[in-house]
């Protein structure tokens, strides 16, 4: 062993302590992680116009259930105004605007409407009596003046209707018009009776309330005056009207003067019959109003629930239509406008812009936002398409120069710590010797 050469086994040692570790890890050879995904324009302008047509589609599905909702409401509100109005239009039988008999005697009356074979010259025929008397109620059809019998035989006035009370009542407004000629007490009775078979089935003993002390009497369907020492029951010539009330059914109005006729009158000599008529009357029955008013009723839940529904399906549309306003108080979405107003220099006590603009109403800007909404979406698609060009060009730009920096700070520091390592070190990390020769010669 030579002077100042180290024993074999420290050299031995000290080559086993120089290549005891390498480096821990390969070199790099990339980025470490996946590039970040890219942002595709073109789908994000997909979705755009797919919820575009989407929220169209509910917009249009919700308008169309608005105009039918209102549409409900219109009709029920237009059928029941309809039914209640013409409830309170009555059916009229009789008509005494005209009495044939007024400027003749009873005699004349007599030879005219007599066609019995007494009578061998009447001077009207049957036919010409019952047109006459057509649509008349009156005592001048028949030889019995002073009392008359009268079918009140309106085909809905017998249609059976359930019992509803006061609901369905048949009000009956008789209007009486005197001609009593001989003097006599025009003191009288009126009454309605049902009459399922007609007046002829009537019997002879009529139900009339009896009165004690010449005292009025008014119900329901009779009527009875009396003449009183100032005015009569029923004066000649004048007109009085009374109100009857029945349940829907066929009735016959009857009427009878309390007092006869007095025959031993000068008016009366010289007749075998007594045509000549005394007493004319006209009736309105108000059955319509009995068979409309329940059907009234049985409207009025639907019209309601119609109400409601078309209040709903407004509300509906107008959440879809303006959503930025549905959750908006009245006075937020009015203190809105008005800053949006004075944001674009409109002057807000006039509601001009500049003094020159007139303000458009609700219904003008809801009909033209239909046509505007096109041309205003496309300008914002391609606003969208610019910008999202630009942001991905920013983006890359950014990323390349973030890239460029991490590595360019990471190269000497990466380069200090790789010439620490032996070849052996670098052949044990996983290096090739390519990728060694490459590095030497690099430095």
């Amino acid at each position: 062993m030579q002077p100042g050469n180290p024993p074999a086994s420290d050299v031995s040692s000290t080559e086993v302590s120089t290549s005891v570790q390498g480096p821990s890890m390969a070199p790099p050879t990339g980025p470490k992680s996946a590039p970040s995904a890219a942002f595709d324009p073109i789908s994000e302008m997909e979705d755009r116009r797919n919820r575009k047509e989407q929220r169209e589609k509910q917009l249009s599905n919700l308008k169309e259930n608005r105009s039918s909702k209102r549409m409900n409401v219109y009709l029920v509100l237009g059928i029941l105004t309809i039914l209640f109005t013409f409830s309170f239009f009555p059916v009229t039988q009789g008509d005494f605007s005209e009495n044939p008999h007024q400027n003749l005697s009873a005699i004349e009356v007599e030879s005219w409407m007599d066609t019995s074979d007494a009578n061998p010259n009447p001077h009207w025929s049957q036919e010409q009596i019952d047109e006459r008397a057509e649509g008349k109620i009156w005592d001048g059809s028949d030889p019995n003046a002073g009392s008359f019998e009268q079918d009140l035989n309106q085909l809905m006035l017998g249609l059976p209707v359930l019992d509803l009370g006061p609901i369905n009542d048949v009000q009956v407004k008789v209007s009486l018009k005197g001609h009593r000629f001989d003097g006599g007490n025009t003191s009288f009775r009126l009454g309605l009776f049902e009459a399922p078979n007609g007046c002829a089935m009537l019997p002879s003993a009529l139900p009339w309330e009896s009165s004690s002390g010449m005292e009025d009497i008014t119900t329901e369907s009779q009527i009875i005056r009396f003449d009183s020492s100032d005015a009569p029951a029923l004066p000649s010539g004048q007109e009085i009207e009374h109100a009857l009330t029945v349940k829907p059914g066929r009735h016959c109005l009857v009427f009878q003067y309390i007092e006869g006729q007095q025959l031993n009158s000068d008016q009366w000599q010289g007749t075998n019959s007594q045509w000549k008529a005394t007493v004319d009357a006209e009736a309105q029955m108000f059955w319509p109003r009995a068979l409309l008013l329940p059907i009234c009723l049985l409207l009025l839940p639907l019209l309601v629930a119609t109400i409601i529904g078309a209040q709903k399906a407004g509300v509906a549309y107008k959440k879809v239509r303006y959503p930025e306003s549905s959750n908006k108080s009245t006075e937020e979405q009015v203190l809105d406008a008005a800053d949006a107003e004075r944001e674009l220099g409109m002057d807000l006590t006039s509601g001009a812009e500049n003094s020159d603009a007139t303000e458009e109403s609700p219904a003008i800007s809801e009909e033209m936002s239909s046509e505007e909404e096109s041309s205003t979406e496309t300008l914002a698609e391609e606003e969208v398409s610019e910008s999202v060009e630009e942001q991905i060009s920013a983006n890359e730009v950014q990323q390349d120069d973030v890239n460029d920096n991490s590595a360019a700070a990471q190269m000497p520091h990466r380069a200090t710590q790789i010439s620490q390592y032996t070849d052996e070190q670098l052949l044990a990390a996983g290096w090739s010797p390519e990728q060694i020769a490459q590095y030497r010669g690099g430095q």
